[in-house]
């Protein structure tokens, strides 16, 4: 193998190690410039930026969702409304989530352009201001429309007198609020971007190769805690009232020309009983506020980082060279460089095939990031809360045992490009047998009119209309209700037949319900509860062996992606590779209701919607808004799983390729010098180069 020093003189930069900004760098912090400090600094922003970015964003979806969401006036305010809290369409929600992933992929391009000639921890440190300052004008909006609005549950009973619409009027959200959405959502992609390319290749830099597995492994380790934190958080924060703190009175009542004022800062006073209430409106903005301000406070100690830490060239006076022998090419001076190094690395198989690979797991991590609370939710019929906090218990024990795992089985083949390649492709293994986990779920819940018949009848066709509710003039207001002795749901209690509600929770004189069971005649609100506890015990077990697996693995793939280009060229070779992760990754995970934006951004890739595409198709009822947009209220659980397992696997399969196709198309800069060097020695003299064997090998091997 060849050292370090023997193929790479890394540039003196004048800069005398030492913590500072500008002029304040006093002699008493320079101790605190050595990597192990520099480590837990970082790790502390991951954890603020993953509980933002891939935490909170999850958790909070479905209460910001409530506010494009039917409701109901007062049945004395005599109108029907459909009140759009942040106005947004299935496509502007779409760009919305998109907005994300362009800043990242726009600001990976100067990135890596500029990585060798700016202090790249100080960058991450300006970037989690910006994170900072994007949480905070994130959360504006919630403030800048006021209160939110739901009618009462009691008008939502079977009245023939009543008229059939929900689609009259739409209440006008503030013309600032999407601006700010869209705009928050650029400020933290654009902070976001160094911490995961400029964080990889500092750590990297700043210790032994050796170690690098390790030091992936804690920090990737340290990062899943943000986002199970979240979940945990989260879930917790949902249960607190949206609107807790606002006391101002209600600016619609005036708008619908009404004398009476009507404070609805008290949920009560709404019908909404608690957060089992499928209206719930959830304190999402209180993680966003938190998460905001941490980051402001975390930001700081990295932006007074020197370039180079203290303990720096003794950590890697041992390192070796494992580059790709064509990848291993000097470019300086050549004023097209930039777009040379993205060419070279187009073309090498080896490139190409761990990028592809990471692209892949990309896709399945932040698709299971997105929707894993969602598919507990219809694979076990858990709340939304419950799930999201299920999420984050199972997350931050199987990341953290995962991440670990992996560090130590990179540290066991030092960090060895071919072992570690080996290693993966055990790893995937292991991943599509546990993924047999979503082949398990419980009985799928009962729905009158969706998928079971009224009455206790054998029939492969459905309708939610039924003589029983027919003069009932129900509307699309999703909320289902329970028969508890029958174990039956309903879409409404409309649709049940109810004529009067007895309380907020419970409504009586049901016609539907008593055509079942005729000694039945009342309802409660939310599903009927299914109980599966033995499988809920094996597809947690199985699912935690595939958490551990997806974690064990990021650590050594994101080594063996190190060691296969040279040290100048290691931060472009991540943003290449992040750039393919933003647009064929992450778009992967978008549902129907943000296709139109999918195709805004990359045109018609068609794995943009795979995902998404993927868990549409178990749809049972897709309930339609007054604006177009579409949402799925019942999904079949049978199917979902299955699909899920099927799509995991084929991307499993092809992860394996990709590994397979690195791993045979490898080859190590020695390797390729000796067979260099006798060529060299069968040459006339008079061709031969004033140069080491090493140069001429990078020179004859370049694309």
């Amino acid at each position: 193998m060849v050292k370090t020093g023997d193929v790479m003189a890394k540039p003196d930069t004048g800069e005398q190690p030492g913590c500072g900004w500008s002029w304040f760098a006093p002699k008493c912090l320079r101790k605190f410039a050595v990597f192990n400090v520099f480590m837990f600094v970082l790790s502390v922003n991951a954890i603020i930026q993953g509980m933002m970015v891939n935490g909170f964003i999850s958790t909070s979806i479905s209460s910001i969702e409530k506010r494009s969401a039917f409701y109901k006036i007062n049945s004395a305010w005599n109108t029907d409304f459909f009140l759009s809290r942040f106005n947004l369409s299935s496509t502007k929600s779409g760009i919305f989530s998109a907005t994300y992933d362009v800043a990242v992929a726009i600001m990976l391009i100067p990135l890596s352009y500029y990585a060798h000639k700016v202090n790249k921890v100080r960058c991450i440190g300006y970037g989690m201001c910006m994170v900072g300052v994007g949480a905070l004008l994130l959360i504006l909006p919630h403030f800048v429309d006021g209160l939110y609005v739901v009618g009462a549950l009691k008008s939502d009973v079977c009245d023939a007198s009543r008229e059939n619409s929900s689609c009259d009027t739409q209440q006008a959200a503030s013309i600032y609020s999407y601006p700010l959405l869209l705009i928050s959502q650029l400020f933290v992609g654009f902070g976001a971007a160094p911490l995961f390319t400029y964080g990889y290749s500092t750590i990297d830099e700043f210790d032994s190769h050796k170690r690098t597995g390790s030091n992936m492994a804690i920090f990737m380790g340290v990062s899943t805690v943000g986002p199970a934190l979240a979940f945990i958080g989260g879930g917790y924060l949902l249960t607190i009232w949206g609107d807790i703190g606002k006391s101002n009175y209600l600016e619609y009542v005036m708008q619908l020309n009404i004398s009476e004022k009507r404070n609805v800062m008290d949920h009560f006073s709404l019908g909404i009983s608690g957060p089992s209430d499928p209206r719930w409106y959830g304190a999402w903005w209180i993680g966003f506020l938190a998460a905001g301000l941490a980051s402001f406070v975390t930001s700081f100690p990295l932006c007074m980082f020197p370039k180079k830490l203290n303990d720096t060239d003794e950590r890697k006076k041992n390192d070796v060279i494992q580059t790709h022998a064509k990848l291993n090419v000097d470019f300086t001076g050549d004023k097209f460089a930039y777009f040379k190094i993205f060419k070279m690395f187009f073309f090498n198989k080896t490139c190409m095939a761990l990028i592809a690979m990471q692209t892949a797991e990309s896709m399945i991590m932040n698709g299971y990031i997105t929707f894993i609370p969602k598919l507990f939710e219809n694979l076990f019929g858990f709340s939304s809360s419950w799930a999201s906090t299920m999420t984050g218990l199972v997350i931050v024990p199987m990341g953290l045992i995962g991440s670990f795992m992996g560090g130590k089985l990179g540290e066991k083949v030092e960090n060895r490009f071919r072992p570690n390649l080996k290693m993966c492709m055990i790893l995937t293994i292991m991943m599509i047998v546990s993924s047999s986990a979503f082949l398990l779920g419980c009985p799928q819940i009962r729905i009158a009119g969706m998928n079971s018949a009224y009455e206790q009848i054998e029939t492969k066709s459905f309708s939610l209309t039924h003589p029983c509710n027919y003069g009932c003039q129900c509307d699309g207001l999703f909320n289902p209700v329970c028969a508890v002795e029958t174990g039956m749901s309903y879409f409404s209690p409309c649709h049940a037949g109810c004529a009067a509600n007895t309380d907020s929770n419970s409504w009586n004189t049901c016609s539907c319900s008593s055509l079942y069971n005729q000694t039945v005649n009342t309802v409660r609100k939310g599903w009927c509860e299914v109980s599966c506890q033995k499988t809920q015990i094996i597809f947690f077990s199985l699912f935690s062996l595939l958490a551990v697996s997806v974690f064990a693995l990021a650590p050594m793939l994101q080594s063996a992606a190190l060691r296969v280009v040279s040290f100048q060229h290691r931060d472009a070779f991540i943003c290449f590779g992040w750039m393919f992760m933003r647009v064929f990754g992450r778009q992967i995970i978008k549902s129907r209701d943000s296709v139109k934006c999918t195709y805004l951004k990359i045109g018609s890739i068609p794995g943009a919607v795979l995902f998404g595409a993927v868990i549409d198709t178990t749809c049972m009822h897709w309930s339609t808004g007054c604006d177009g947009s579409t949402k799925c209220v019942l999904y079949n659980a049978e199917n979902l799983g299955f699909y899920i397992f099927l799509f995991t696997i084929v991307a499993k399969l092809f992860c394996f390729v990709c590994l397979f196709i690195a791993y045979k198309s490898y080859i190590p800069v020695a390797n390729d010098a000796v067979e260099h060097q006798k060529q060299q020695n069968s040459a006339p003299l008079s061709r031969a180069k004033p140069t080491t064997p090493v140069i001429d090998v990078i020179k004859s091997t370049a694309l």
